[in-house]
């Protein structure tokens, strides 16, 4: 079990197994009464996910199996526990390199936090954590139909392709919109829009960086250009006041303001290469070990889907937590 697996104030979220065990799983807790359950977009979801361009050759079937079978058309309780059978499990790579640490991984920092190597195949650092994210995401996804919210993500733009002819790998961005927004969501100060949204973005394995709306470049305008200045066609009973720009990204004051909500994630290129790499055991020696391995060589193009299911998970929570203040 990881140590503090769990996220969400209302909808609770929690993962349990590993890349390398025999299952992995996660947990939703309080989800929504009366969500109709679509299996079929929920087999498309995790097709999203699956390795193509430039991906792993690790094969898996990815059947999901719910601790109390839901049929299509039920509706999803409100506690639901699922694990996705791993049958494609190859460990050799790891052995191989057994008692060294492969720079920028987890090795090290595990060693360390954790006094020994009983975590050798450090599952909590594997991409794989991904796939119970989507199944969770797309729950999620079905129950935002009702406010008709559209989430989606796509490759803003990806490291040099050329490198990845050179036994290398690369990282890229990802850019978020999601669109049809209500008004008034999130809270004014340890719950902003953003805040929950950096929080489960930056829990991604290779997520380096978070940016809301226009992101970093809003500290190089000035306060006039800054501005989300209103439009002149906004009448009183519009659903919400319109501007000419959205430098914001949707949120004012960490609250959702009614435009679309619009952010990108930065992600660092996978770090298990073909090539060797200089590795360094207990004792300080370093080594030239060529790792091998079934990885990614360009992961990004598996992550728009991680990206929105994450977010619909926020989202979600977010209106149950406006649900749940009302009814206090």
């Amino acid at each position: 079990m990881f140590s503090f697996n769990e996220i969400g104030q209302v909808l609770r979220f929690s993962l349990f197994g590993g890349s390398h065990q025999k299952t992995i799983g996660g947990e939703l807790s309080n989800f929504p009464s009366e969500v109709v359950f679509d299996n079929l977009f929920l087999e498309q979801e995790i097709d999203r996910r699956r390795p193509l361009k430039h991906g792993t050759p690790r094969k898996e079937e990815d059947k999901v199996i719910f601790e109390k079978e839901i049929a299509k058309g039920e509706f999803i309780p409100s506690h639901i526990r699922f694990y996705i059978e791993n049958k494609n499990i190859d460990t050799n790579s790891y052995e191989k390199a057994q008692g060294f640490f492969r720079p920028s991984h987890a090795d090290y920092v595990y060693y360390k936090k954790y006094s020994d190597l009983t975590l050798k195949y450090k599952d909590e650092a594997s991409g794989r954590i991904t796939l119970p994210m989507v199944v969770a995401g797309a729950l999620c996804k079905m129950f935002l139909r009702k406010y008709n919210i559209l989430i989606e993500a796509k490759v803003e733009y990806t490291g040099k392709e050329e490198y990845l002819e050179q036994e290398d790998s690369i990282g890229g961005k990802i850019i978020c919109r999601v669109r049809n927004m209500m008004v008034g969501l999130g809270e004014p100060i340890f719950y902003k829009v953003q805040s929950l949204l950096a929080q489960y973005m930056m829990s991604l394995p290779s997520a380096v960086s978070f940016e809301m709306g226009d992101g970093v470049k809003r500290t190089l305008y000035s306060g006039s250009e800054d501005l989300d200045n209103w439009t002149e066609d906004n009448i009183e009973k519009s659903p919400y006041f319109k501007t000419i720009t959205n430098h914001c990204g949707g949120v004012n004051a960490g609250i959702s303001n009614g435009n679309d909500m619009v952010f990108l994630v930065g992600f660092h290129p996978v770090h298990t290469l073909e090539k060797e790499m200089k590795m360094i055991d207990r004792k300080g020696k370093t080594e030239y070990i060529r790792f091998g391995g079934r990885h990614d060589k360009a992961h990004i193009f598996r992550l728009p889907v991680v990206v929105e299911a994450l977010t619909a998970m926020v989202i979600t929570d977010l209106i149950l937590m406006d649900s749940k203040k009302s009814i206090l």
